[in-house]
């Protein structure tokens, strides 16, 4: 396991360079020759500590691999190619324990826990504040969580690490098992909501603060809640009480206009109005002007766009179980399905806005993220800018309005006052009293897919819902097959590689491999039971 064997120099001066998040994050390393004196003054402190959270903005996790490839295909988002270009890839679920992309986010991931490590033990012997050590020790504290929180939804069992790693000799450690996992997780989470940061809502969404931890709180207790955990009623009761603490707090609003919060992710701007957008993994430049930016959100995740100097290759489209849930007037359609796409004449040298035919729905790219609304300096073909939501305030009352349905068997009011608010925004009827739990719970679903598809959320619901092959083998399979599937391919005589997904598709691909490249370092860890 080469990326999380790391010397602190690697996590701290190395690993920064490309770390592009806000305030302390865009701090400018140096090299130092005495790792055992450098925690001792803030400036240093906040360096290490952003080396901690460069793990978000790594091109293995949430600039590129983890947040596309390997969640960014379920029943409502798919890759737009044919089947041979996903052969052997995971967004085709044609992937094995050799996977490159499965590797590269795990090991990632398990960089920032190291990072996260060193960074918790060394922080004692700085220099400064009580204050100050309880902030910065609570957000180290919690993005080691968040990081297992990933790695356990992703993998299923996987080695919960709370000492760093300094040689190959120390890096055989066994599972944990899921259950013993969540509960470490949760009690961690848990220990930091009081720790980090309740003041500075209005300022950059990078870095953890107290609603950012209870928020992805009650992401987790729904996932302890459903499948393959099955809390149940306890942890649907906590996931609730996480949920509205969130919303109790009054510190976040919907932003009426649903396309200006994706304009403002895409343009490196953040709404210090409404706030909806609690936590982002935040990238900044293009390379090209010497910051190292990890991110291709827009790139390979975007609208298909032939820019020469801003190119999209336009991967993820929504799917026709996407488009009919959406009405002709909610405006959240076209933003996340664009119905346009920019076209490139080399020969004219001419950019054309071209319109989709209403037949070709499923050539619609994703929407959220575009580069036409990237800041102007931003020029490189490849890399980019543009953020990518960790948590957004929709998300938030979504999950309150379904633990609260859970957990008492029906809505209750304030889950009818959750999905309202949701649906207010996008201009769809209120939904009113009378739904029984099994009505209240499909409209939960299906608003969560209307509200955030592309966000690398809906492969995990299904998931936890326990209804992941079922909707790919099945729902997915009938969508295929709708003539108006045909007639908006991406290609003639081909469905965008879906059938080949469907086919390919089978229990196991609930959760992904352990790598190869792990097992042959780590002795004491075994495959998962998914994938022996």
């Amino acid at each position: 396991m080469k990326k999380t064997i790391i010397s602190i120099s690697l996590a701290v001066a190395s690993v920064l360079s490309i770390c592009s998040c806000a305030d302390f994050l865009t701090t400018t390393p140096y090299d130092f020759d005495n790792p055992e004196t450098f925690y001792t003054t803030e400036k240093n402190c906040k360096m290490a500590l952003a080396g901690v959270y460069s793990a978000i903005t790594q091109a293995g996790t949430y600039g590129n691999r983890y947040s596309v490839y390997i969640s960014g295909c379920d029943d409502m988002s798919f890759w737009t190619r044919k089947a041979s270009s996903t052969a052997s890839n995971v967004c085709g679920n044609d992937h094995t324990p050799a996977n490159a992309d499965i590797f590269e986010a795990w090991a990632d991931f398990y960089t920032g826990i190291n990072s996260a490590n060193i960074f918790m033990k060394k922080i004692d012997a700085s220099d400064l504040s009580d204050e100050l050590k309880i902030k910065y020790k609570g957000e180290a504290k919690f993005l080691r969580a968040f990081y297992h929180f990933l790695l356990v939804q992703g993998w299923y069992e996987v080695p919960i690490r709370t000492e760093s790693i300094n040689d190959v000799n120390s890096a055989s450690l066994e599972a944990t098992s899921h259950a013993e996992a969540l509960k470490w997780i949760i009690q961690e989470m848990e220990d930091c909501v009081d720790m980090v940061d309740d003041s500075e809502y209005d300022k950059s969404p990078s870095y953890v603060k107290k609603n950012t931890v209870m928020g992805i709180l009650a992401r987790v207790y729904l996932w302890s809640a459903g499948y393959p955990n099955n809390g149940g009623k306890d942890d649907y009761e906590k996931a609730a009480y996480w949920a509205n603490e969130v919303k109790k707090s009054g510190k976040h609003q919907l932003n009426p206009d649903f396309e200006s919060l994706w304009k403002m992710m895409c343009g490196d701007q953040y709404d210090a109005v409404y706030n909806e957008s609690i936590w982002e993994a935040e990238f900044y430049g293009s390379r090209d002007d010497g910051n190292m930016t990890m991110g291709r959100i827009g790139n390979t995740l975007g609208n298909l766009d032939q820019t020469p100097t801003k190119v999209s290759s336009g991967f993820c489209a929504g799917t026709l179980l996407l488009w009919d849930l959406y009405s002709a007037d909610d405006p959240r359609r076209d933003v996340t399905m664009c119905p346009y796409y920019y076209k490139y004449d080399k020969k004219t040298e001419k950019l054309t806005k071209t319109t989709w035919t209403a037949s070709q729905i499923i050539k619609r790219t994703c929407g959220k993220f575009r580069r036409e609304w990237e800041p102007a300096y931003s020029a490189n073909k490849n890399w980019t800018p543009e953020n990518f939501p960790l948590l957004r305030y929709s998300d938030v009352l979504l999950m309150l309005a379904e633990a609260e349905n859970e957990a008492n068997q029906g809505p209750t009011a304030l889950a009818y006052e959750c999905m309202n608010l949701v649906r207010a925004r996008a201009l769809q009827p209120e939904l009113t009293a009378g739904l029984d739990y099994a009505a209240f719970k499909q409209e939960v679903m299906d608003e969560r897919a209307r509200e955030l598809t592309f966000e690398a959320l809906r492969k995990y619901d299904l998931i936890r819902w326990g209804i992941y092959l079922d909707r790919i083998k099945n729902d997915l399979g009938e969508a295929v097959k709708d003539k108006r599937w045909k007639n908006g391919t991406v290609e003639e005589n081909n469905d965008g590689g879906v059938s080949a997904f469907i086919s390919r598709t089978a229990e196991k691909h609930q959760f992904l491999p352990i790598p190869e490249k792990e097992l042959a370092v780590n002795l004491l860890l075994e495959q998962n039971k998914y994938w022996k």
